[in-house]
């Protein structure tokens, strides 16, 4: 499950004011880091994720879930079922609506994936692992896009210091 945006924004704030800050010797780079600090504090009730890449996480999750649904249909033990209000279309909602939308979808997909493991027999042959390499699939396209989106790390000028 991905952090969410207040909670990246209340760690950096947490560690820039108690653990970075104490320790900066120099005035200069000190007000530097006030000013960071400050930044970010005002850009915390100001920014939310970008909606576009949650919206199609949204929009595969439930493509998904829809797919299980029908694949656990005539199951002879009860499969976890989709909150209804999850199934609704994700147009004209916020990103938090969306974030909180994904989570739950999330959620369900874990639940659907340790009740695989305790009913695989309630299942016609190979159903099972069709719809846990329709969840890997899915979860795997998630990760390459993240990548992609993430910004590369400044390992090199960490370690020297610039």
């Amino acid at each position: 499950m991905t952090n969410s945006l207040q909670r990246i924004f209340d760690g950096m704030i947490e560690a820039l004011h108690t653990r970075v800050i104490p320790k900066i010797q120099d005035d200069s780079a000190r007000a530097q880091a006030y000013g960071a600090l400050d930044m970010l504090r005002n850009l915390k009730p100001r920014v939310e994720w970008a909606v576009g890449p949650l919206h199609d996480d949204v929009t595969a999750e439930l493509a998904l879930v829809r797919r299980i649904a029908a694949l656990l249909e005539g199951a002879s033990a009860s499969a976890p079922k989709v909150p209804a209000d999850d199934l609704e279309t994700t147009s004209g909602i916020t990103a938090a609506d969306l974030e909180a939308m994904r989570d739950r979808l999330d959620r369900h997909l874990c639940e659907v994936l340790h009740w695989l493991d305790a009913h695989r027999d309630a299942l016609p042959a190979g159903r099972a692992e069709e719809i846990a390499g329709a969840v890997r699939d899915q979860q795997r396209v998630r990760l390459k896009r993240e990548v992609k989106l993430t910004a590369p790390p400044l390992f090199g000028e960490i370690s020297r210091g610039q």
